[in-house]
């Protein structure tokens, strides 16, 4: 019972001051149950929904913030091996640091591109939502047949652009492999090159 009016809670609400579909708590407690599950199921989605869009919005600020450590960690190191006399290295060190400042924006890209595949999901689950509260609507004689097929079409058209928004975050996903591919690649000429060990640990 408890789970039943939170529930009720939740579609209500869901449909204020939004223009979303709305049905009142005792058309929804006059529904059969397999249709309150539908809307509980569709609720349950946008939910989970808006949780991906936080998450990606974490990331990237995650990712922004270890580009901005990234260029404090060269600073200091670039000053440390003018200091130690071995400023020659600081051309070949920078070579290196850039790969891996290239690798990292390419990490913020990639969350960026999440944030819009994920908000094209929310997009998606409320426009999946409001199909199934209409058909609720008319299945009880308040709405339409008809007035479900615009909602219909919606949802086509959120479907479309979530999968233009996953395509476009794929792509980029294949391209953070060869960054971070150039980079490790950079790191180990470095090495070669000069026997300093130590000067890479500004990436960890």
């Amino acid at each position: 019972m408890r789970r039943l009016f939170l529930l009720l809670a939740a579609v209500v609400l869901s449909g204020c001051g939004s223009g979303a579909v709305a049905i009142s708590h005792d058309e929804f407690a006059g529904l059969p149950r397999e249709y309150r599950q539908e809307i509980f199921d569709a609720e349950n989605d946008l939910v989970i929904a808006r949780n991906r869009e936080g998450d990606a919005h974490d990331r990237k600020a995650s990712a922004e913030r270890a580009l901005g450590d990234l260029s404090a960690r060269w600073s200091r190191t670039s000053q440390a091996l003018s200091a130690s006399g071995q400023a020659a290295k600081v051309p070949s060190a920078r070579k290196v640091f850039d790969m891996n400042a290239a690798y990292i924006a390419s990490l913020v890209n990639v969350a960026a591109a999440t944030i819009r595949t994920t908000e094209a999901g929310t997009q998606l689950s409320r426009a999946r939502l409001d199909l199934v509260k209409q058909r609720q609507l008319a299945r009880i004689g308040r709405a339409t047949l008809g007035s479900i097929k615009p909602l219909e079409d919606k949802v086509t058209d959120a479907e479309q652009r979530l999968k233009v928004a996953t395509a476009a975050e794929v792509d980029l996903r294949t391209r953070v492999q060869g960054q971070l591919n150039a980079w490790k690649v950079a790191e180990d000429a470095y090495v070669a090159a000069s026997g300093d060990y130590d000067t890479g640990v500004w990436g960890e």
